[in-house]
């Protein structure tokens, strides 16, 4: 895989969402961080194995969380259970709970990759308040 993969990936990305006039900015961990709503979703362009890319969009469903409870976890099975789209993840070590997909990055579209952002932050903001009601974290970053 070239080294450019990622770089081609990362500017595929930025034409698809000024195409479709999405306003965005660059975070400084270099993911691109969208607005939407009440919520943010960061898209990050990665290298996946050793001739692939991939993007990741994740969303925050509650930071700072202060405890995980054996009913926060099943609740999040399950919900990962019935959710089509996405899923919950736990990140001990930032503290938060995220919705998160992967899409190919080599055979990325428009129409898939705006699909997928509005997918992340509409199920974001469905549960960040019923989540964070289990952590004792917020829903804000």
């Amino acid at each position: 895989m070239s080294i450019h993969a990622v770089a081609n990936l990362r500017t595929t990305i930025d034409h698809y969402l000024r195409r479709h006039q999405i306003s965005f900015e660059i975070d400084r961990d270099g993911d691109f961080a969208l607005r939407q709503g009440s919520t943010k979703v960061f898209l990050r362009p990665l290298r996946w194995g050793d001739d692939q890319t991939i993007v990741k969009l994740f969303a925050p469903v509650a930071v700072n969380i202060s405890h995980i409870s054996l009913e926060l976890t099943r609740f999040l099975l399950e919900e990962n259970h019935n959710v089509l789209f996405g899923k919950f993840s736990l990140d001990f070590a930032h503290r938060a709970i995220w919705f998160e997909h992967v899409l190919l990055g080599d055979s990325l579209d428009a129409d898939e990759l705006l699909s997928a952002i509005i997918s992340i932050a509409v199920t974001a903001d469905k549960y960040d308040n019923q989540v964070a009601k289990y952590t004792g974290g917020s829903t804000f970053l």
